[in-house]
C-alpha cells in the first residue's frame, strides 16, 4: 500500500481486546434483569454497531417476536432493552478495563507510526467518555484524537466519526487509512471514501471479512505494520 499521513483504527478488537469485559458486564446485565445468559462466542457475533444494537441482540428471541409490525410489542421491547442498558453502562463503567488490554505488538505500532510522524486517531461506536478513558489509560500520548458516540455524531457504519476524525487530524480522504475489524468499518471506510485494512486478529474472521467487502487482511500486527510501510 501506499505511504499514508494519517491511520484512523478501530477500538474494539482492533486496537484492544475487549470481549472479556463485554462478554462479562453484559451478561451481568441480562441476569440482573432475568434474562438468560449469552456465551461468549455469541456476544463477539454481536459487537460492532454500538451498545444499544449490541444489547438488542442479546435479548432472548422470544422477546423480538413481531416487533417489526406490532408497535405495543416494539415498544416493550425498547422499554425492557434500556433497562439491560442502564445495567451494562452502571457496571461496565466500574468494570469495563478489568481484562481489557492492547493486542500484542500494538502499541509499538504506536509508537513506531508516532516516531516516523504519522498521524493517528481511533474511531470507536463506544459512548465517548469510554473512548477518552481507554485511550488516556492504554495508549497515553500515542493517539492523538479520539471520536467516540456523541450526539450530533451517526455511528459507523455511517462515514460520520470519520470525517470528524479527518478533519480533527487535519489530513484529506487521499492521505488517510482506515484499520478495522468488522463489516461495519468495511462500509464505513467505502463511505467515507478511505481505504480499509481489515484486521483478522480481532473478533471477525477473514473469510467473513471477505464475503462483507474487505480487499486487504492484516492476522498480526506485524502484518499491519508491513501493510502500513513501518517497521516494528
Amino acid at each position: 500500500m501506499k505511504n499514508f499521513k494519517a491511520v484512523i483504527f478501530d477500538m474494539d478488537g482492533t486496537l484492544l481486546d475487549t470481549l472479556d469485559d463485554l462478554y462479562l458486564s453484559l451478561n451481568h446485565a441480562l441476569e440482573e434483569c432475568g434474562y438468560a445468559k449469552r456465551s461468549k462466542a455469541e456476544i463477539q457475533s454481536f459487537i460492532g454497531d454500538g451498545v444499544d444494537v449490541l444489547i438488542a441482540r442479546a435479548m432472548p428471541d422470544e422477546l423480538k417476536a413481531d416487533i417489526q409490525t406490532d408497535s405495543e410489542k416494539a415498544n416493550n421491547f425498547a422499554d425492557k432493552c434500556r433497562r439491560v442498558g442502564e445495567v451494562f453502562r452502571a457496571y461496565y463503567i466500574e468494570h469495563g478495563e478489568d481484562h481489557t488490554l492492547p493486542y500484542d505488538g500494538i502499541l509499538k505500532l504506536l509508537e513506531v507510526l508516532k516516531e516516523n510522524g504519522i498521524k493517528t486517531a481511533v474511531v470507536s461506536n463506544k459512548v465517548q467518555e469510554a473512548v477518552d478513558r481507554l485511550n488516556d489509560r492504554l495508549f497515553g500520548g500515542l493517539i492523538g484524537v479520539a471520536v467516540g458516540d456523541r450526539a450530533g455524531v451517526r455511528l459507523k457504519p455511517e462515514p460520520d466519526m470519520l470525517f470528524a476524525a479527518l478533519s480533527r487530524l487535519g489530513v484529506s480522504e487521499d492521505e488517510a487509512v482506515f484499520v478495522g475489524d468488522g463489516d461495519t468499518d468495511i462500509i464505513a471506510a467505502s463511505r467515507a471514501g478511505l481505504p480499509c485494512i481489515s484486521v483478522c486478529y480481532g473478533y471477525r474472521t477473514e473469510a467473513f471479512l471477505r464475503n462483507s467487502g474487505g480487499k486487504t487482511f492484516a492476522h498480526s500486527a506485524q502484518e499491519l505494520a508491513d501493510l502500513l510501510g513501518v517497521e516494528i
